[in-house]
């Protein structure tokens, strides 16, 4: 009796379990799309294990594309030793809560062991650097590290002592596309170019120069993409620099000759001194040359790429900020979506600080960087064992995982 009981009681409950799932009605899956594309990106990624259709969910190139979160601001400075690159770390800093404007502090539970490295650049929410002459690629929100495969040069090509490697990372907005070029310049001797597309089985492929107005030439570290075009500043000679351009659609290259005004100095006394950023949303050649001496900045805006006009204008620094770059060695890291220029020290030392410099409002202040742990500083005496890079990230995050 009892035990019938109980069994017309658990079929009466599956009954009512069978209609109350029967009359709820099922979400609509591009509704599920939206309100992923809406959540921090931290909660997106722990949705992955939910299920495997979740996951393919978030990593679907739908999605990807239209998860546009504007993240807090970040510093990422990797550090690696100079004798023994494999003491490396990647750190992330944060604005300090008790003063946000004018101080960094480090996460230590955001740190990353054995990836540092020269960070070469920032785009689409990836940051691209190097180590060993290898390029990698880090995703700072899904925390994924792609390493490139190395490039196979051809003897005659191949000067280890003096080559120069280089690599851009460039996306194309309208077609999508992201492409990595590496240009390797040995001085006045040649330069090779060779193009990765990032896609699943992509590879190196070496790029055709168009050989009427391409010159060899040294490239330079930082480079720029905007509107589908890969820019990067290079030597021709000593007295020469250029601009160099590469369609990321078509893969051609361009050359533009950077003007030089009278009493310019020669570039290899002003190579740190002179990179590419984007100013007013132009290509814009920054040289500041005479920054720590004279308190002055001089800009060569791009106005017109296609009849390669440009546009000179010195900044002057106000006489109250002339102390923050007083006789200091200073290196541009980079820039804001707000158009603010980085600068650091060229060497990392205690009580170490970036400079933030607005170039509509030509004011410039003082970013604190707390946290660093001292072995990575020098002793008294010693030499100076630590080299590092710093990236200043504002850009939209990205969910992207790169398959190569």
């Amino acid at each position: 009796m009892g035990l019938s009981f109980r069994l017309s009681v658990i079929q009466r409950w599956r009954k009512k379990k069978r209609r109350r799932s029967q009359s709820l009605p099922e979400i609509p899956m591009d509704v599920v799309t939206e309100i992923l594309t809406r959540l921090p990106s931290k909660t997106l990624m722990r949705f992955k294990c939910v299920s495997k259709l979740w996951s393919s969910l978030i990593h679907s190139p739908y999605l990807t594309s239209r998860f546009l979160t504007v993240p807090s601001q970040r510093i990422y400075i990797c550090l690696s030793h100079y004798e023994d690159y494999r003491r490396s770390e990647i750190l992330s800093l944060a604005p300090c809560a008790t003063s946000p404007s004018s101080s960094f502090v480090v996460d230590h539970d955001l740190t990353i062991q054995n990836r540092g490295g020269q960070i070469l650049q920032n785009l689409c929410g990836f940051m691209s650097h190097t180590f060993m002459k290898k390029l990698r690629m880090y995703n700072p929100t899904t925390r994924q590290l792609v390493t490139f495969p190395t490039i196979k040069l051809k003897p005659k090509t191949s000067a280890p002592d003096r080559s120069r490697w280089c690599y851009y990372f460039g996306h194309d907005p309208v077609n999508k596309q992201y492409k990595v070029l590496c240009s390797v310049g040995v001085p006045s001797m040649s330069s090779d170019h060779w193009v990765f597309d990032l896609k699943p089985g992509g590879s190196w492929k070496k790029v055709t120069l168009p050989p009427a107005d391409f010159y060899p030439h040294l490239p330079l570290r930082q480079g720029l993409s905007l509107n589908g075009v890969i820019y990067y500043l290079a030597m021709i000679d000593w007295y020469n620099y250029v601009v160099v351009s590469f369609d990321i659609r078509s893969e051609e290259f361009k050359m533009i000759q950077v003007p030089l005004k009278e009493g310019d100095v020669r570039l290899h006394k002003a190579i740190e001194k002179v990179c590419l950023i984007e100013y007013g949303g132009k290509v814009t050649v920054f040289d500041h040359t005479y920054l720590e001496d004279k308190g002055t900045v001089n800009l060569w805006v791009l106005e017109d790429v296609r009849n390669k006009e440009w546009l000179g204008k010195t900044l002057v620094l106000q006489p109250c900020q002339l102390h923050l770059v007083k006789n200091v060695r200073l290196e541009v890291k980079g820039i804001t979506q707000s158009g603010k220029v980085i600068m650091t020290p060229y060497n990392l030392f205690y009580k170490f600080y970036i400079l933030c410099y607005d170039l509509q409002s030509n004011d410039m202040r003082e970013i604190k960087i707390k946290g660093i742990l001292y072995h990575w500083f020098p002793k008294k005496g010693e030499f100076l064992a630590t080299q590092f890079s710093l990236m200043f990230m504002d850009e939209s995050e990205s969910v992207m995982y790169l398959k190569i």
